[in-house]
């Protein structure tokens, strides 16, 4: 699963499939449009020689959380930035081929030409942005999970007074902080804050009934309804939102221009919002 905004990218443990995603990985993580395919009407140009295998749109990604990027029984990557990603390179006419690669070590292997682009929610900060050129395509957003009969809990100001559990060290700790002050200010009981190491420990709290509320990504409180339907709802609006972006070399100034094109295209016939909806993260729609 996604992260809470938290220092290591990755909640959920690596999904079986491909290699060991310690280094890239190309053999067997294709998916895309058949070779000969013809492209899309009014299809986006790609300038000669932007990509290292003509017809070919390679993506870096650590395909190891759900429900972004994962592999299904068949070892198939999947995901919504899957979706996405595979939706863009028809934009192309041109297939996509997903290599699966440590996060750690992802914009290396971009500037190694191990990849033409990375899509593997990157958060886009100033630091990476003086290395890799983004196209910006959606939000990493927090949110609150209560029990499916909870009617006590309908935004963050019904928390004063109750429990609710999050992983140490993520920013949702600070934003219950937050809403832990502004109940106090208004004479109304504490939040009280349950803090575990492990996210997967904090929606325990919350399925054995000893918390009221969960704090965690957008994400990753997608998946879990997606696995548990009808256990769970997610309340309020996402907050803490963080631009992701597709990132591209700084000397593919003409592939970045091109995937900008795509993305815009997809927006516009209707696929970006269906991905969305499908995989329950429309709180994640960078037009929000």
């Amino acid at each position: 699963m996604a992260r809470s905004h938290s220092p290591s990218r990755r909640q959920a443990p690596l999904l079986a499939g491909c290699l060991a995603a310690v280094a890239v990985t190309l053999a067997g993580c294709g998916s895309a449009p058949a070779a000969d395919a013809p492209p899309p009407p009014g299809a986006v140009k790609v300038p000669a020689g932007a990509l290292a295998q003509d017809g070919q749109l390679t993506y870096c990604s650590d395909i190891s959380a759900p429900p972004l990027t994962f592999y299904d029984a068949a070892q198939k990557p999947v995901g919504v930035e899957i979706e996405l990603g595979d939706a863009i390179a028809a934009q192309l006419g041109a297939r996509s081929r997903w290599a699966n690669t440590s996060f750690n070590g992802i914009i290396p292997a971009l500037q190694g030409k191990q990849c033409d682009a990375i899509i593997s929610q990157l958060y886009i900060k100033p630091e990476r942005e003086k290395v890799v050129d983004f196209v910006p395509y959606m939000y990493a957003s927090n949110t609150l999970m209560v029990g499916s009969g909870n009617t006590d809990i309908a935004t963050a100001a019904d928390l004063c007074g109750k429990k609710a559990a999050v992983q140490t060290g993520t920013t949702v700790v600070q934003y219950f902080t937050d809403q832990s002050t502004k109940c106090a200010a208004a004479g109304r009981p504490n939040l009280d804050i349950r803090q575990f190491t492990k996210d997967s420990d904090a929606l325990q709290q919350l399925r054995l009934g000893l918390v009221d509320a969960y704090g965690t990504t957008l994400e990753t409180a997608a998946y879990v309804q997606t696995q548990q339907p009808g256990a769970f709802k997610v309340v309020g609006e996402p907050f803490n939102h963080v631009k992701v972006g597709i990132a591209t070399r700084k000397d593919s100034p003409g592939l970045h221009d091109a995937l900008a094109q795509a993305f815009a295209a997809i927006q516009k016939n209707g696929t970006y919002t269906a991905v969305l909806t499908k995989w329950k993260l429309t709180g994640d729609d960078i037009t929000r």
